[in-house]
């Protein structure tokens, strides 16, 4: 079933005066801030940097927001439904370390390339033009806010909201703010998305655990064996290794996120990326591990009768949601998704745009262009970027295999090249072959899926079976990854030029 296929809406799971006046409050604030902003911005650095001068602070709230939008919110229950408590170990867990590395290595080392206000910028100054346009033509499938918009026709559909002009309105209001304010207006409307997710979040679990009996479902879920949901409090949940590899290198797109990148281009110092990144690890696995119980909660309220048993695990949260809470609370909680997933769609939406307009047009097709121009071209790309997401949503079934594909691009095709770029001293062709044989190996790897493997109806995914041997759709990045490598270090040996100072 499509991300955006018809859901079940239940009775009583609509919302009413309250709850929608919650809801508009919030867009309005959105509108009025970017208003606000729109006057600081003078200059296309100040659009897409926030002048270089984001305090830690800020940092804090735009990057935790920003990195976890409603495809956790949504994804992550998802898995808990489906695995339970492996969805934290082995699908979350794994980008702390990543993240830790990012602020502690990373991020000084960025510090040396003045000027720069992209990843885009690091490979052209290593490998060239062709590298630079293959590197953010990857930065752009993988910023396309396609979760986001999934997400929110998800939850659209839930409520009975007409999907079409529902996402309209959200898309406006988002698009307005963003346009209007830059990197200004996404890291301050962060901050407020972050506090209303946070706090929802942290006021629907109680509710949760008291809806469903107290802790004692977990005793329950543990002891029936003869149920499905027997591993999900083991933190392998039952699955292979491979599998619970393969979940793991989607963390590594961590250490080339072009958010990232971005906010520590434009941080006032790297010690404000290092502190935010670091306290924001302690927020993260806090709203993970609660968007996790809470998919777990679904899934043991199916197994109570309690939930519908046919209840698809995009939709647990938002179901135990509906049921449970009071009315304005719920409008809270909706507002609190909605804020999720607008926190993604902004930051996301302005750095595709940045990707087409300041990564691909400015270099290649017109170098001397004005502020002005690149202003007003980045700003018409953002609206531009939430239409063509929203359709290409449309293209994928379930919220991990489009966040695995999305992942297993720029961990195929930017990583290799950007991790040579900062700790080697690789010659210019190593970066360009590195990425072209990332492309080749993941597309690779899903035509020869696709034709060869069949689809798992149990497992929602596609398999290939080849004698005794299991190649799962999720194996995406753990196959074409030493793809890139190979080619990077065949690019190296080729190539005659002299290594690319650093």
């Amino acid at each position: 079933m499509p991300l955006n296929a018809p859901l079940a809406v239940l009775d009583h799971a609509q919302l009413d005066g309250l709850d929608y006046a919650v809801i508009g409050l919030y867009l309005t604030a959105m509108l009025a801030l970017g208003a606000v902003l729109s006057t600081r911005i003078r200059a296309f650095k100040d659009y897409f940097l926030a002048g270089g001068a984001l305090t830690t602070p800020l940092l804090i709230c735009t990057l935790v927001s920003s990195y976890y939008g409603i495809e956790v919110t949504f994804g992550t229950s998802e898995s808990g439904f489906y695995y339970g408590v492996v969805a934290w170990f082995w699908y979350s867990l794994p980008y702390y370390f990543f993240i830790a590395f990012a602020a502690l290595v990373i991020a000084p080392r960025l510090k040396r390339y003045g000027g720069a206000m992209t990843l885009s910028d690091i490979l052209e100054r290593h490998y060239g033009m062709p590298t630079r346009v293959v590197g953010a033509a990857a930065c752009f499938f993988y910023s396309a806010p396609i979760l986001a918009m999934a997400g929110m026709m998800t939850m659209m559909e839930f409520l009975g909201i007409p999907t079409g002009w529902g996402l309209l309105v959200a898309i406006s209001v988002c698009a307005a703010y963003t346009m209007m304010g830059g990197l200004w207006a996404d890291a301050i409307s962060d901050t407020l998305q972050f506090v209303l997710m946070c706090v929802s979040l942290a006021i629907a679990i109680p509710y949760a655990v008291e809806w469903i009996g107290g802790w004692s479902f977990v005793e329950r879920m543990s002891a029936d064996a003869g149920s499905e949901t027997v591993h999900h409090f083991s933190h392998h949940g039952g699955l292979s290794g491979w599998m619970l590899v393969a979940w793991s290198l989607t963390g590594l797109t961590v250490l080339v996120e072009p958010a990232f990148y971005q906010r520590v281009f434009a941080a006032s110092d790297a010690k404000s990326v290092q502190r935010a990144l670091l306290v924001g690890i302690l927020l993260w696995a806090s709203y993970d591990w609660g968007v996790t119980l809470i998919g777990i909660i679904a899934r043991s309220a199916v197994e109570q009768g309690m939930l519908p048993a046919d209840l698809e695990g995009k939709a647990a949260l938002l179901t135990v949601c509906m049921e449970m809470l009071p009315t304005g609370l719920r409008g809270l909680m909706i507002g609190g998704i909605l804020a999720a997933a607008m926190s993604m769609i902004d930051s996301y939406s302005l750095l595709a745009s940045g990707n087409v307009v300041y990564d691909i047009y400015r270099p290649t097709l017109d170098p001397q262009a004005s502020d002005r121009r690149l202003l007003v071209m980045t700003r018409a790309g953002v609206f531009g970027v939430m239409v063509a997401s929203a359709l290409l949503s449309l293209l994928f079934d379930r919220m991990r295999d489009t966040w695995q594909f999305m992942a297993g691009i720029m961990a195929s095709v930017v990583l290799v090249p950007v991790m040579g770029a900062l700790f080697f001293r690789p010659r210019r062709g190593a970066g360009l072959w590195g990425a072209i044989g990332g492309f080749v190996g993941l597309f690779t790897f899903y035509g020869l899926l696709f034709s060869l493997g069949a689809y798992d109806v149990d497992d929602e995914t596609y398999v290939w079976r080849i004698g005794g041997v299991e190649i799962w759709q999720d194996y995406a990045v753990l196959c074409a990854l030493p793809v890139s490598i190979a080619a990077f270090l065949v690019g190296h040996v080729l190539d005659r030029d002299e290594e690319v100072a650093r």
